[in-house]
């Protein structure tokens, strides 16, 4: 009887992260096309191919559903970095993939930045959010952190401020990113993309 009981709540977990995921997955298009504040429930519903109260059930409201899609897309992205860094060993390497990967988002996940651009409208409004985009950019400035300090080990990078370095690169990565999301007429976005790993390498490695 146990181990049947063990089964049906592992099946019901299973059930419960698959609608879940699916949940998450629906908002993430949802929120992309209509933006913060013009999608309902129900929209999430329809795109999940789920009734409402069934949304309702899995998440309290359109906070705690938005929240949990910017922790999904943290956990996602942090999860595609990791596997691309991790089949690297030279720092240079891995800090190229950083900003490659970064810099790729705007053709691989049209939808990401006006998502992310749109959660930024709330750090002031909602404490939730604002929490949640401070771990958002602090694993981002942690994980250039670690780059730069196993280059710096490794004697490939100079000696430097890491948190300063590490903030100065996440806002030229994003800063460039945001100016073409809003205006892709603005500049040659690959050729800008290129000058830009250049100028960070140039920032951080060793002169001989």
């Amino acid at each position: 009887m146990g181990v049947i009981a063990a089964m049906n709540e592992k099946t019901k977990s299973d059930i419960m992260n698959m609608r879940r995921g699916q949940l998450t997955r629906a908002a993430y298009k949802v929120v992309g096309q209509k933006g913060y504040y013009d999608f309902t429930i129900r929209d999430i519903a329809r795109e999940a191919g789920l009734s409402t109260g069934l949304v309702h059930y899995y998440f309290k409201n359109k906070e705690d559903l938005l929240l949990n899609l910017l922790k999904e897309i943290n956990t996602n992205m942090t999860a595609i970095l990791n596997k691309a860094i991790g089949k690297a060993e030279d720092p240079r390497e891995k800090l190229n993939i950083f900003m490659m990967q970064a810099f790729d988002l705007v053709k691989n996940e049209k939808d990401y930045f006006y998502i992310v651009i749109d959660f930024w409208t709330q750090v002031n409004k909602n404490e939730r959010m604002k929490r949640a985009n401070i771990k958002l950019f602090k694993s981002y400035r942690d994980e250039i952190i670690k780059i730069l300090n196993e280059g710096i080990d490794k004697g490939i990078f100079m000696k430097m401020d890491l948190d300063y370095t590490a903030a100065v690169i996440i806002s030229i990565i994003q800063g460039m990113i945001i100016q073409y999301v809003i205006d892709n007429n603005a500049f040659n976005y690959e050729d800008y993309v290129k000058k830009i790993m250049k100028h960070i390498n140039d920032l951080v490695i060793k002169k001989k």
